[in-house]
């Protein structure tokens, strides 16, 4: 074979193994950035929603829930096109660059520093444009999770919406936040396409002065054509490089801006405790629940005490109930006992303990919670009723909804206690939703049940057959509850009365109507509300 097609096919076999060979490094690459960033995007998400849900109460009432929604999935997401194709473009710019800069430097160093003189103003556009992005994404991201904060609250309360037939001003809500969004995002379009532009001229002037140079070089026999055209070959390979440059600080200024939101959540204090998986008890001649001098406040006293110098204790088994005029603090009350919000140290103990020293996990699986305003999640009532359990206990499940009182409805649902019962359990009436929510804390057990005005939306008769229930099978647990039902009242072991956020009060059913006090008073009122209504 001549010596020149010898040299012809050692070529082409060089490119094509070359070819070969940045075929596999691309691959390779994209599999194991892409995936990598998919992995740690995956244990960040983990650990973001781990931290959060373990934050305490008044978190969740500063911060809107579309707000935290946002976050853990377009910050996230964010975050995963900044450690995936933002590192792999980086990584295949900065090769690039050298690469091309090399074999330039080797065919002329004067048309190479001529091509380069134009990366200082390239590196001022890029600092400017990267600090001006991260601020308007950041804004851009704020004005987001605002829109889905409105989305989510008024998708969560459609039911209002429709009964005082708001549609349109929803409708308006949510376009006032939609356009902030859209101007805050178009601002950053602009942003963006502006620095792209420039840079697109910047390297459009690098070139023109470079087609000079060499063209004159050519001319006077300094560089031959091939070295002409070879030049303007890796010259062009700076080209992609350069312009993807933009989008490489685009993904990075995203993915601080997403760092930097997601860091405002993990910088928050959690309220969990380490695991203990034994209870431990008190002596059984301790008392249940002890409050000393407890004095309370939400934030940081702006809406005043809600509860003043509060003292009683509750002997294991009592029953006891709280009564009140509303904002008397009995709901307050019934929050500190859970440590649902930050309790003054050694003022609430718990089986002789102050239930700061109790770790969460002890103290919540010892204490069940009926709220004032019930949660059900879009499930079978079977699941809801065994939330909190380690499985599904049908039986226990159905024993629960029987002393609950909402076993014969449930029988006549399409598929029983299996029925799924929508997002917050819409398919089913407010007295359902207390009755469930009931038969879930009787069926996840503990030693301590707190009601708190759990039975509103029932009415009076079913609410003392519940009570009746559970004054037969509560086999131990220590029940205490607030009510503005005087009735259910009368089998309680003690009563303790609260007005402004103290304890006014206290006593059994029969002594508190033989004083003249705040007892007497609103059982008056009620009762003869009651005679007036069963009057024809």
């Amino acid at each position: 074979m001549p010596d020149g097609e010898a040299r012809l096919v050692r070529a082409v076999a060089s490119i094509l193994l070359l070819a070969l060979a940045h075929g596999v490094l691309r691959w390779l690459s994209r599999r194991g950035l892409l995936v990598a960033a998919r992995r740690v995007e995956q244990a960040l998400r983990h650990d973001v929603f781990t931290h959060v849900v373990r934050l305490p109460l008044d978190f969740f009432s500063r911060v809107p829930t579309g707000d935290v929604m946002s976050r853990m999935t377009n910050d996230l997401g964010a975050i995963w096109h900044f450690l995936g194709p933002g590192v792999l473009m980086l990584t295949g710019t900065v090769v690039s660059w050298f690469l091309a800069v090399g074999f330039m430097f080797r065919i002329s160093v004067t048309l190479t520093l001529a091509a380069l003189a134009a990366a200082p103003l390239v590196v001022l556009a890029s600092r400017e444009y990267g600090r001006r992005f991260h601020l308007q994404h950041r804004s851009s991201q704020q004005s987001l999770s605002a829109m889905n904060a409105t989305l989510h609250e008024d998708i969560s309360g459609i039911r209002l919406v429709k009964a005082y037939g708001l549609e349109g001003d929803m409708e308006r809500r949510f376009e006032t936040s939609a356009r902030d969004y859209y101007a805050r995002s178009v601002t950053l379009s602009r942003t963006s396409a502006t620095f792209h532009a420039l840079i697109g001229l910047i390297s459009g002037l690098a070139v023109a002065l470079v087609l000079i140079l060499a063209g004159r070089q050519v001319i006077r026999g300094e560089l031959t054509p091939g070295g002409f055209v070879a030049f303007n070959a890796y010259l062009a390979m700076l080209s992609f490089p350069t312009m993807a440059l933009g989008w490489v600080i685009n993904l990075f200024q995203r993915g601080a801006a997403a760092l930097g939101r997601i860091g405002e959540f993990m910088g928050q204090a959690q309220e969990g405790d380490a695991f203990h998986e034994a209870i431990v008890r008190g002596p059984a001649e301790l008392p249940m629940i002890e409050v000393r001098n407890l004095s309370f406040s939400f934030g940081e006293g702006e809406r005043g005490e809600v509860l003043r110098d509060v003292s009683f204790s509750v002997r294991p088994g009592e029953v006891v109930g709280l009564v009140g005029r509303t904002g008397g603090g009995k709901s307050a009350l019934l929050s500190l006992l859970l440590r649902l919000h930050p309790v003054p140290v050694g003022t609430v103990f718990f089986r002789g303990r102050d239930v700061n020293e109790v770790p969460l996990p002890e103290l919540r699986r010892d204490v069940s919670l009926v709220g004032q305003d019930p949660f059900l999640f879009s499930d079978s009532i079977l699941e809801n009723v065994c939330y909190g359990m380690p499985g599904s206990d049908r039986k226990a499940a159905q024993d629960a909804v029987s002393r609950a009182r909402v076993a014969g409805e449930i029988a006549g649902m399409p598929d029983g206690i299996d029925t799924v019962i929508g997002e917050r359990g819409i398919s089913l009436s407010g007295g359902q939703k207390q009755r469930v929510t009931i038969a879930r804390a009787l069926c996840t057990g503990g030693g301590l049940l707190l009601l708190d005005d759990a039975l509103s939306a029932v009415d009076a008769e079913t609410e003392q057959a519940i009570f009746r229930e559970l004054m037969a099978v509560r086999g131990g647990r220590t029940i205490l509850f607030s009510t503005h039902r005087m009735a259910s009242l009368s089998r309680c072991d003690r009563i303790l009365v609260l007005d402004g956020g103290r304890i006014v009060e206290e006593g059994r059913h029969e002594t508190l109507l033989a004083k003249d006090g705040l007892y007497r008073a609103l059982h008056s009122r009620q009762s003869l509300a009651t005679e007036i209504e069963a009057a024809p």
